[in-house]
């Protein structure tokens, strides 16, 4: 029961590239084959702007070149001042003044004034379906970018309306296996995750995959990625029979695309190796974990407790002390699990001794 038990705790590590925190982050600007020097464009726009005051071309430059240096006051300063200029000399229903109010929604979000935030693109959202048609494109990314701010929120029923009504846009505009709608099917799948709505989780991610197999082919980062998140869902509900294939064509497409010995493909094994681990293929988990530590040619905490893991699984004691040892022997600071596993493990090869000071 205790093997069975440990088993439990190996660590899945998701190769899947997607980055659910990108608002809490700076965002590079657009280059736009500007120098992108910015502590020297600054003083430079800074004059240029005491100059001409009113040179919307400048304030804007200028903006980009704050947000840049992480000067996200001196930023949404300027981005206001440019929104109230234009809406004197266009009003407020101007087409024109939308990408004023994104940009400085995306200021607000990196100020934390998420409330502000959602204000200016609601009021963008509003302004192009009065210009553009409720239907077209660009509100669609308007919306995706709205509810992204609600998940940043944990706002996560709130984002799912808001991720529906931009697949529908572009599932109209372009059909219902274009290359543009995995990145919004993949958001929204997330967000039900996280409720635990799994069932239209996995109907998104199958959608998500089939795309990406009929756009880019096969062989492709993409479709790795669209096959490990499936497989993640499958993992976390227990369903491991069906998440091994997932995972054994997300590998294979892997070291196709970068070899044998890249790290990814270290990741990619592991998860494999998890997913036989908890069917109980534990010779086959170790082959696996063993390739994917050698890749990473040092010590990893993480490959060195699965395998300790698996090694216990297998009834090879002697073996899972020796990864246990090794492990416990880094600079890593949460270890009162592998600990306690270690003690256990001691105590059942009859090593009292060994197994008191872990305690």
């Amino acid at each position: 029961m205790k093997t069975h038990l440990a088993v439990w705790s190996l660590t899945l590590a998701l190769a899947s590239a997607q980055d659910k925190n990108a608002l809490d982050r700076p965002a590079q600007p657009a280059q736009d084959g500007w120098d992108v020097r910015y502590a020297e464009l600054e003083p430079r726009l800074e004059q240029q702007l005491a100059e001409a005051p009113e040179s919307l071309a400048v304030m804007d430059n200028l903006a980009r070149v704050y947000r840049a240096r992480a000067k996200y006051d001196k930023a949404a300063d300027l981005y206001r001042h440019a929104l109230a200029v234009r809406e004197a000399d266009l009003g407020r229903e101007h087409l024109d003044l939308v990408p004023t109010l994104e940009n400085l929604s995306r200021i607000d979000q990196l100020r934390r004034q998420f409330g502000d935030a959602e204000i200016l693109l609601a009021r963008a959202i509003g302004i192009r379906e009065r210009s553009q048609g409720a239907d077209h494109p660009d509100v669609a990314t308007d919306y995706t970018a709205l509810a992204r701010l609600f998940v940043v929120q944990k706002k996560l029923r709130e984002s799912e309306p808001l991720y529906t009504r931009a697949i529908q846009i572009l599932a109209k505009n372009f059909g219902d296996m274009d290359s543009k709608l995995p990145p919004v099917l993949d958001s929204l799948a997330s967000a039900y995750r996280e409720q635990a709505k799994n069932d239209q989780a996995e109907a998104l991610l199958r959608h998500s995959l089939a795309i990406r197999d009929n756009a880019v082919g096969p062989v492709h980062p993409d479709v790795a990625q669209a096959l490990d998140s499936l497989a993640a869902l499958y993992y976390g509900e227990k369903r491991y029979v069906e998440a091994q294939p997932l995972y054994e064509r997300s590998l294979r497409i892997w070291v196709q695309l970068l070899g044998p010995d890249h790290p990814v493909v270290a990741t990619s094994l592991d998860n494999l190796a998890v997913v036989l681990a908890m069917q109980e293929k534990y010779a086959e988990a170790e082959l696996l974990y063993r390739q994917a530590l050698s890749i990473r040619d040092t010590e990893d905490a993480n490959s060195l407790h699965n395998l300790a893991l698996v090694d216990t699984g297998l009834g090879r004691k002697n073996e899972a002390a020796a990864f246990y040892k090794r492990m416990l022997a880094m600079p890593v600071k949460d270890l009162a699990t592998a600990k306690d596993e270690y003690a256990d493990l001691q105590r059942n090869m009859k090593n009292s001794k060994t197994a008191k000071p872990l305690l």
